[in-house]
C-alpha cells in the first residue's frame, strides 16, 4: 500500500562505473551506462512460518535462471527467517534484514544490531521505510544512525524514501520524495 522508492546508499556494486571509465569528462555518460538493475522486495510481517518462508525464498530463487536478465536481486525478510531464507536461496540472491538498531550493545530489548546480523552472514539491511517512520516513529536522526552504523561495519544499507499511505492518496509522492 505504500509506494517506496528505494535508494542504494552504501554498496556501489549496483551502480559502479564500468571498467572502461577513463576520464572525468566521461563521468556522467559512463555512470549512466554502468547501472545494473537492483530488484528488491521486503516481506513485512509475512510469511507466518519458517516453512512458508523457506518455500517462498526457494520459489523466488528458482525463478532466477541463466536466461534471467542481468540484475542484482535481494530479499529483505523478518529477522526470524534470515538464516532459513539464506539457506533456501543457495546464494542466488542477497538476503537482508528489514531493519537494524543503530546501537551495538546495551539495554535495547528486542533490538537487533548490525554486528548480530553480520555474525550470521547478513550484509544488507533496510533503513527509513515509511512504515517504520509512521508506525514506530523512526526519525531522520535514528535512520541516519542506522545507516552510519551499517557503513561503519562495512555492511550495505538500502535507504528507503517514500510517502505514507495518506500522502500517497493525496498524490504527494513527488513532493515527499523530491531531493
Amino acid at each position: 500500500k505504500f509506494l517506496t522508492i528505494l535508494s542504494l546508499l552504501s554498496s556501489a556494486s549496483a551502480f559502479a562505473p564500468s571498467p572502461s571509465f577513463r576520464s572525468f569528462g566521461n563521468v556522467v555518460s559512463e555512470l549512466n551506462m554502468a547501472r545494473k538493475p537492483f530488484i528488491t522486495g521486503n516481506w513485512k510481517l509475512n510469511p507466518q512460518t519458517r516453512e512458508e518462508a523457506v518455500q517462498l525464498a526457494g520459489d523466488i530463487a528458482s525463478s532466477i535462471t541463466p536466461d534471467t536478465p542481468d540484475a542484482d536481486v535481494a530479499l529483505f525478510v523478518p529477522y526470524v527467517f534470515l538464516e532459513a531464507a539464506m539457506e533456501a536461496t543457495g546464494g542466488k540472491l542477497k538476503i537482508g534484514a528489514e531493519g537494524v538498531c543503530p546501537e551495538i550493545d546495551g539495554a535495547f530489548t528486542g533490538a537487533v544490531s548490525a554486528s548480530m546480523l553480520q555474525s550470521i552472514g547478513v550484509d544488507w539491511a533496510l533503513a527509513g521505510h515509511s512504515e517504520r517512520r509512521v508506525l514506530f516513529g523512526e526519525t531522520d536522526e535514528y535512520i541516519n544512525g542506522q545507516c552510519l552504523k551499517l557503513m561503519e561495519l562495512g555492511m550495505n544499507v538500502m535507504l528507503c524514501i517514500g510517502e505514507s499511505l495518506d500522502e500517497y492518496e493525496a498524490d504527494l509522492a513527488g513532493a515527499v520524495c523530491a531531493v
